[in-house]
């Protein structure tokens, strides 16, 4: 990512040691790292409490489902209404786990003095399209990565679309070597490798029909008159039929099982 760094992160050797010492986005200026204050450190806490309260209780619904509530059919089809609804369920279940993470993380570093970006912005809520969900508000700790070790060095000599599939095809392959090193394994179930790829290139053709037909007036229209959540919603939904290729190895590896030991949960005795 040489050359493609943050502003200011190359001024020093210790601004450079700094910037990846942590694995968020710290901030800098000409001075410096950033410094945070008392007041942020004791509101990232809380939000990292509440957040593990949350998240314990989400996976306390879930959990006694082995994280798969509704029933799905033997079928191929991308619109099984149990897989979508699985679907919806999973996808909410990562952003409250990343969301979390980066609020304790981001606890640590304000503690050591260290200001830092967004790490979540509430993207299934939040988004007014596909490149909103994964430019501006979903992990972008990650996002920021790609961004400067794939995306800027290959559009600086390819179109916006080529970087932005390099990206997203970079991150499927990240994703399936996280598979590959998933300290849950070995289990019952193997990891089918590709699918989390493929999901990322559908993630990226649906970035690349926004920029052709984003501007169309009914999408427009819908962006003005429709409430925020609801196109935000609408926005999950075009990727929610494939997002079990993403999710599926995630839970049937147990995965989020094994991840719910470090959270509150309520055992319900029948």
């Amino acid at each position: 990512m040489f050359g493609y760094l943050p502003k200011h992160v190359e001024d020093s050797l210790y601004n450079t040691i700094a910037y990846n010492l942590f694995p968020v986005e710290c901030k800098f200026d000409a001075k410096g790292p950033l410094k945070s204050t008392w007041q942020q450190h004791w509101q990232y806490a809380r939000k990292f409490v509440v957040c593990v309260i949350l998240l314990g209780g989400y996976c306390s619904i879930l959990s006694p489902y082995n994280y798969e509530p509704f029933e799905v059919g033997d079928g191929l089809s991308l619109f099984d209404i149990g897989q979508l609804a699985n679907n919806a369920l999973i996808a909410l279940l990562f952003q409250l786990y990343l969301t979390t993470d980066g609020y304790g993380i981001f606890t640590i570093t304000s503690f050591f003095g260290m200001q830092q970006g967004p790490f979540m912005l509430n993207p299934i809520f939040e988004s007014s399209s596909p490149s909103d969900f994964w430019g501006r508000r979903w992990n972008l700790v990650v996002h920021g990565l790609l961004k400067r070790g794939v995306y800027k060095p290959v559009r600086s000599k390819f179109s916006r679309f080529t970087a932005s599939m390099s990206a997203f095809i970079a991150s499927g392959i990240f994703h399936e070597w996280l598979l590959s090193d998933d300290p849950s394994l070995p289990s019952p179930h193997s990891p089918t490798y590709g699918r989390n790829t493929l999901f990322f290139v559908w993630n990226a053709m649906l970035i690349g029909m926004e920029q052709i037909i984003g501007g169309a007036l009914i999408f427009q229209a819908m962006k003005k008159h429709l409430p925020s959540v609801v196109v935000s919603l609408l926005v999950s939904l075009a990727a929610l039929p494939v997002a079990h290729w993403f999710t599926f190895d995630y839970v049937k590896d147990d995965f989020f099982r094994d991840g719910q030991i470090g959270f509150p949960l309520v055992v319900l005795q029948r």
